[in-house]
């Protein structure tokens, strides 16, 4: 998965129909200590946990706080609980089990300490490995290619409409191609797969827009993906031991552009929630 990417978000965001370079990203991460963990940064429904984060950035970028080169926004989660978020500058990211400092391209699930220790939690940890590497194209696709041996699971597959995963992927269940594919004459390159496709989203909007009453909040969440590692929960995100999810903020950007009501906080809160 080469990186190159010239085009800023917001000049992806308005090529037709429908990236990133940068700095040392530790200054876009927010790790949350340990007693927050056992605090409010933790949720009871999928939905809910999607929510919040999309508000948050659309508040943001109505204010001005994220600069163009932000192309996404990581949170890593264990079950119900938050570890850490990062804004993603550089087109590529590292999610992986090393317990290595964050920076800006390779996150260590293991820097990240939860106070509620749970064995069967550290296990899952342990067997993250090498664990996936994301990337995002000029025109706003993302990309992952699994590291290693370790299982690494698309979640949202078995409802497709929810989000903006292609057809192979749901034929797979949502899995990438792990490297004992390899055995099967499948090369690496033939392993790197769209997550989140840019295509379908925007069909998902133009047919949306069409309708006399849009269904703007299954808009806004179909620019999450959310990801499990070695092990899924199936329906429920949030009893899935290690995941995270990214929100684009190139197709919000997109969405922006077409629906001007997102600017306006009250009636965005009045839309989705």
């Amino acid at each position: 998965m080469n990186d190159r990417c010239a085009s800023s978000r917001m000049e992806v965001a308005r090529l037709p129909g429908i990236g990133y370079t940068s700095s040392n990203g530790n200054k876009d991460i927010r790790v949350l200590s340990s007693n927050a963990t056992n605090s409010t940064e933790q949720w009871y429904t999928v939905e809910q946990f999607e929510k919040e984060h999309v508000i948050e950035i659309l508040e943001k970028l109505e204010y001005g706080d994220l600069d163009d080169e932000i192309w996404g926004k990581i949170i890593l989660m264990e079950k119900c609980k938050c570890l850490a978020k990062a804004y993603l500058r550089k087109t590529t990211v590292i999610i992986d089990g090393s317990s290595d400092e964050y920076d800006g391209i390779t996150l260590g699930f293991n820097y990240f300490q939860n106070n509620d220790y749970n064995k069967d939690k550290n296990n899952i940890r342990h067997k993250i490995g090498d664990g996936v590497i994301i990337k995002i194209d000029r025109n706003g696709n993302i990309k992952a290619m699994a590291r290693d041996l370790a299982p690494v699971i698309v979640q949202g597959w078995h409802d497709p409409v929810s989000k903006c995963i292609p057809d192979q992927l749901i034929s797979q269940e949502g899995h990438l191609k792990t490297i004992k594919d390899r055995l099967k004459g499948i090369t690496d390159q033939q392993r790197v797969e769209k997550i989140f496709d840019m295509r379908l989203f925007n069909l998902a909007m133009e047919h949306e827009l069409k309708q006399l009453e849009p269904n703007i909040p299954e808009l806004l969440l179909k620019t999450c993906t959310r990801i499990a590692l070695v092990k899924d929960a199936g329906k429920n995100a949030l009893k899935t031991p290690c995941w995270f999810m990214i929100i684009n903020l190139v197709a919000l950007d997109v969405l922006r552009s077409k629906l001007p009501i997102l600017s306006n906080k009250y009636l965005l809160l009045r839309i989705i929630i």
